[in-house]
């Protein structure tokens, strides 16, 4: 830092103002930035650089302004003709921009990856508001925190020195090299976060080691936070002590733990209060003050990378929570946070700020690496309940500043209904699709939608020649300029030919024409689009629909605890339309149903007629402390006719909903042995409705990769869908030709035969398992489906885990030819030794793909070496050829101990082929890499070009242990 080596910014020297001692020379000419054409206010913005050896950037170097309600401006940047930022340069700029008020933090960040930027300080002039913003500080990849942006909270008081000393425990063995910062709260404001660095090695065994460090006044100080990033070779630390003094200030903290990711409690970091004066008198302990109890539900969709750097700030009626980091507060400190379709916990101890009115969350990624679906926010304090319904994606890829969201409850909320239908041409994808909306200035915008749910509650399908429709709701953008539209390239499939878009709100119609691909690999390789709506016309009169009366009856199962607390909802489909999904509230009685254990009730319902039913949806939303439902029967009666559908399902958190057909028995569901708690007589007369069913011989081959003997006891199932309808689940082991338990061992093939409703052309199937205990994995080769005479294949060589399905669409088996493969693969310097190895590599091509292939020592071409760091390892093994290599998945078996790995490059030779991949980075137990092919550079090697590259070629799946 700025006591220990180069020249020393002194904050102490002002004695009037910031603006009467700035240091920017008089003949020094204000560089300025174009003005647009809107009129917006004036910004004065001043830049000084730190006076170190290559400490200058060339940029760009942009920057963001807060105030305190969260108002933000626009991402700013600053650049000029020559090269601003030099070494110990001092440069002002003039900025216009949305006026937010007073500023009171800024995020400032440069993209020059090839060097560092040492920055002093910034200042920003506005209104009457001079504003200084401390930094002192790195912003390199290779120093630090290795960011590339900060956040700083402005102070109008001129800066301080803090003078730091930190006392290191006798019990440290080896001197710490991780880098050591701190972050000082106060009554004012808080200092950026800082570190502590010296020429000499600091922070040995029983030493006190002293820091003098310049930044903004926090005013009278309150607590502090000290802690270390964990990346160095030694990350055990022993802190005994800390003291910090400032002006007429000096508070001492007694530490006296371990900050480790090993030892004590596990942590990188502690936060310390001053100490209060003692009482004259003891006083009993005052009772726990309560706490804000936060749940965060991230999207269960896959998404490519993730972080755990999530920050919120809460702004109540009387006070706010600033800005602070929810790992540090996390009620589990074991589990992976915000991974696919987790629900994490966070404590917040603070005083009370009144009415919760908005809240801010989100995270700082100038790489644009991170995307993160947010599903949806509860925030508990005292009695008070707020909830927050987000369902967008926070990603700087979608533009800047779109990794934050503003929120208010939603009882608060000003949001409005999008009707919103999106037509596929001649190919679809099964990405992530993203949908933001702009306004009249193009400064309102709604957040990043994601287009994950049909209006009718079901997962979007962006199929070939399809239409999906979505109601969506939004903040009110007003008259619609552009939207912008497109997917993350997660996925299979990722050539998407965008027909158009529509959208409806209130009285107002758009529609967006595309006619383009949307694909990494088609016309400009553009994944996103912009696009600007055609002549606005008034929205088509929706025709009156026919209605028709419905008599529900659910029957829940007598089995304990088969009841839910949860809101059930159901969607009817016939063969002339289908009703909106509509929620089960009040019975036949007017009472509130309760689908308690062994309950009927009977509900009575105008709805759309759909003509003759053939099946229907229903579950449950998971909301209540009892979500999962026992499901027996349902009954519909509409007019003469009578429909009943078996269910005898469990429906938990794997399976919230189910599709069911009716019997074509004429039996009513039976009660019997039921506890009946609302009872009820069905006498009307029941009509048998006529299905069409027929036969179906399904042959299932599994593959060489099978080792566990599947006995009928697993629950393997599988849909089929058709032009005209599908089936439900047909359970393999009900299907079973033969009398053996024995459903599939290695390389056998297994035949099966139902009798179910005709579902017409079939268009694919699904094909999963229900097992939430066992741990035997299912190697599916190729599926063949005999329908009347005619034969269709599936090839699938894919492994099947539990609780998990695969969907399949009809193609040609392919023959198998092996070939061998060659893998070579480079370790890199955070490598552990050792021959236990769980790793597996799954390849993937124009033909096929492989199984996953044991990266080991039975594959390992030298058996004798073992693995360790900046290493070069062979394997050789043999498997089907699958062609031209498209991409690799690396992973590792969670049920096999192993030793870490860290992999720098792994390269595959196959006939005359040579084909590598970067990857940098460590595997860890819980996650699949997903690599394609990339050209190998020199480690060395650190331009731009090269780490967008070998950012975009990685992408990681966190698999949730147990599910």
């Amino acid at each position: 830092m700025s006591c220990c080596f180069g020249n020393n910014t002194n904050g102490t020297e002002p004695q009037k103002s910031i603006l009467e001692q700035s240091d920017l020379p008089l003949d020094q000419p204000i560089i300025p930035v174009t003005k647009p054409s809107d009129p917006k206010i004036e910004y004065s913005i001043t830049v000084k650089t730190g006076d170190f050896r290559n400490s200058g950037t060339n940029g760009p170097v942009y920057i963001n302004i807060f105030s305190r309600d969260n108002k933000q401006t626009e991402d700013l940047l600053l650049t000029a003709p020559d090269k601003p930022f030099t070494q110990s340069s001092t440069r002002k700029f003039q900025v216009y921009a949305t006026d937010i008020g007073k500023p009171q933090r800024i995020i400032i960040r440069h993209e020059d990856k090839s060097t560092g930027w040492y920055v002093d300080y910034i200042e920003i002039s506005v209104h009457n508001f001079l504003i200084r913003f401390v930094a002192n500080r790195w912003l390199n990849q290779l120093k630090n925190d290795r960011k590339l942006d900060i956040e700083l909270f402005g102070s109008e008081q001129p800066a301080v020195l803090y003078n730091i000393e930190i006392q290191t425990g006798d019990e440290q063995i080896e001197t710490l090299d991780s880098p050591v910062y701190m972050q000082i709260y106060g009554t004012t404001t808080t200092t950026p976060k800082f570190f502590l660095e010296s020429k000499n090695p600091s922070f040995k065994k029983d030493t006190l080691s002293k820091f003098s460090i310049s930044s903004n006044n926090v005013g009278e100080i309150e607590r502090i936070v000290i802690g270390h990033e964990g990346l160095g070779k030694v990350n055990d630390w022993y802190l005994k002590t800390v003291k910090v003094q400032m002006l007429g200030q000096q508070q001492e903290y007694v530490v006296d733990k371990w900050l480790s990711p090993t030892q004590g409690e596990q942590r990188l970091f502690v936060e310390l209060s001053k100490e209060k004066p003692p009482s004259p008198l003891p006083a009993p302990p005052p009772p726990p003050s309560p706490k804000y109890i936060i749940m965060i539900q991230t999207g269960d969709v896959p998404q490519q990378e993730t972080t755990e750097n999530i920050e919120i700030s809460i702004r109540g009626s009387d006070e706010q929570i600033d800005k602070i980091l929810l790992k540090d507060c996390a009620k589990f400190n074991n589990e992976q946070l915000f991974q696919k379709g987790n629900l994490d916990e966070f404590e917040i101890d603070h005083t009370d700020i009144g009415n919760i009115e908005s809240i801010t969350i989100g995270f700082s990624d100038s790489q644009q690496n991170i995307a993160w679906l947010l599903e949806s926010i509860n925030i508990e304090y005292k009695e008070n309940i707020y909830h927050f319904q987000s369902q967008c994606w926070l990603s700087n890829r979608l533009g800047s500043s779109f990794s934050w969201v503003t929120i208010k409850p939603d009882e608060s909320n000003d949001d409005i209904n999008y009707k919103v239908t999106v037509v596929t041409g001649e190919s679809g994808v099964d990405a992530n699709v993203i949908l933001c909306i702009y306004g009249d200035d193009e400064t309102t915008t709604t957040t990043n939608l994601a287009l994950k749910t049909t209006k009718d509650g079901s997962d979007a399908k962006f199929d070939r020649e399809s239409t999906v429709e979505f109601d969506l709701k939004a903040v009110d953008v007003g008259k619609i300029k552009k939207i912008n539209i497109g997917h993350d390239g997660k996925g299979d499939e990722q050539q998407w030919f965008l027909k158009s878009i529509e959208i409806e709100k209130n009285d107002e119609l758009y529609t967006f024409q595309a006619n383009r691909w949307l694909s990494e690999e088609k016309d400009d390789q553009k994944t996103f689009i912009d696009l600007l709506p055609d002549e606005q016309k008034p929205p088509t009169p929706v025709p009156i629909k026919d209605q028709a009366n419905y008599i529900i009856t659910i029957i829940t199962s007598s089995e304990k605890d088969a009841g839910t607390d949860s809101n059930v909802l159901m969607t009817i489909f016939g063969d002339k339309d289908q009703t909106k999904q509509f929620q089960l509230i009040n019975n036949k009685q007017g009472e509130m149903a309760s689908f308690e254990s062994g309950t009927i009730n009977e509900f009575e319902m105008e709805l759309d007629d759909v003509g003759n039913i053939n099946k229907i949806n229903i579950g449950h939303d998971g909301i209540g402390f009892q979500p999962n439902w026992n499901l027996e029967s349902v009954q519909i009666q509409k007019g003469s006719d009578t429909y009943n559908f078996v269910a005898k399902k469990v429906l938990d958190d794997s399976t919230t909903f189910i599709d069911l057909t009716p019997t074509s028995s004429r039996a009513t569901p039976s009660s019997e042995s039921i506890n009946i708690k609302t009872p009820r007589s069905i006498t009307p007369e029941q009509k048998s409705v006529s299905i069409k069913e027929i036969a179906y011989k399904i042959s299932i081959q599994t593959d060489s990769y099978q080792k566990d003997i599947m006995g009928d006891n697993a629950s393997f199932y599988m849909i089929i869908h058709g032009e005209n309808n599908q089936t439900q689940k047909l359970y393999l082991k009900d299907g079973l030709t033969s009398d053996k338990k024995i459903l599939f061992t290695k390389d056998e093939k297994t035949e099966f035969e139902f009798q179910t409703i005709d579902v017409g052309k079939i268009i694919k199937i699904i094909i999963g398992r229900d097992d939430s205990q066992t741990k035997d994995t299912w190697h599916v080769d190729n599926i063949t489906i005999k329908q009347n005479d005619e034969i269709i294949t599936f090839n699938a060589e894919q492994t099947i885990e539990p609780n998990s399905q695969i969907e399949l669409y009809p193609s040609i088996i392919p023959k198998k030819s092996e070939i061998t493969y060659k893998i070579i693969l480079k370790t890199g310097p955070y490598q552990e030794e050792g021959n236990d190895s769980n790793i597996y590599l799954t390849i993937f091509g124009q033909n096929g793909q492989t199984k996953k292939n044991p990266l080991n020592k039975t594959t390992k071409i030298n058996k004798k070496i073992i693995f360790k760091k900046d290493d070069t390892i062979e394997f050789e093994f043999k498997t089907n050829d699958v062609g031209k290599i498209s991409k690799v998945i690396l992973s590792q078996n969670l049920n096999e101990h192993g030793i870490r790995w860290h992999i720098d490059n792994l390269t595959i030779k196959q006939n005359n082929e040579t084909t590598t991949f970067n990857v940098k980075r460590k595997i860890e137990k819980y996650t699949e890499i997903v690599l394609v092919p990339s050209s190998l550079r020199k480690k060395s090697e650190t331009s731009q070009k090269l780490i967008k590259t070998s950012d975009s070629v990685s992408k990681v799946v966190v698999k949730i242990k147990g599910k």
